[in-house]
């Protein structure tokens, strides 16, 4: 025996939620049904905060130092805005809801989930092309009745067999538009493919919000989501103080 720790036991001392993503994001597999509960979502959220504040500090780290070498990268939208305490409340609880609505509701796989999100898509889309106010209305009410109607009647069915076949790549598709939605955070001077690496920290944490989604309920992914939006506007904070 050399004394010298083992592949194994390197990985016995990796938190086992790091060990089931990893897992997971070899092999994307939906199951069943999520475990939703609130002794579950204890237990898993605490691992899952800490790897995804590992990973944002190793890609934020990685994208100082492209800095410091000279590359030059646009100026993020939030730099320009006043951090009021509605602004903040947006970002740390508004926009997580509604992202893990729109980008990972539909990851169940379940068709009353699927109908819900086109429901609120649809709702939303009115709401920011049609001029008239009422219509705008009409639109968003009509798109949450006709969600919360889906999510009612169509409740407990189980996922679409084909969706479950082919989740692999819904998975990582979520996590793709979910980033490059927050390509526009840069678009002042218009989207350029050298924004990508900027969206980085959004790819990961859309797959880690993914894994979340379909083992431990929607709810447990938005609770993530909000922490991640806190840790980062504190540092916002912090920074304009």
């Amino acid at each position: 025996m050399s004394g010298q720790p083992t592949r194994a036991g390197w990985a016995e001392r990796v938190p086992a939620e790091w060990r089931r993503f990893a897992a997971f994001l070899r092999n994307p597999v939906l199951p069943d049904q999520a475990h939703v509960s609130l002794v579950g979502s204890a237990r898993a959220l605490p691992p899952l905060f800490v790897l995804d504040m590992v990973l944002m500090a190793i890609v934020l780290g990685a994208i100082g130092v492209a800095t410091a070498l000279g590359l030059k990268l646009p100026e993020h939208m939030l730099n320009e805005l006043q951090l009021s305490p509605a602004l903040i409340a947006f970002i740390v609880i508004g926009a997580p809801i509604a992202e893990e609505a729109l980008f990972r509701g539909w990851l169940s796989g379940r068709l009353g989930h699927v109908l819900a999100v086109v429901a609120l898509l649809v709702g939303g889309a009115m709401m920011v092309l049609v001029p008239e106010p009422m219509v705008k209305l009409v639109g968003v009410a009509g798109g949450l009745t006709a969600a919360i109607a889906a999510l009612f009647i169509l409740r407990g069915r189980p996922a679409l067999p084909w969706f479950q076949r082919h989740f692999r790549w819904f998975y990582y598709a979520s996590a793709l538009l979910f980033a490059a939605m927050h390509l526009t955070n840069f678009a002042a001077g218009g989207i350029s493919p050298t924004f990508l690496p900027l969206v980085l920290p959004q790819l990961m944490l859309g797959l880690v919000l993914g894994y979340i989604r379909v083992n431990y309920g929607l709810f447990t992914g938005a609770a993530l989501h909000m922490l991640h939006n806190a840790a980062f506007a504190g540092l916002m904070l912090l920074g304009a103080s």
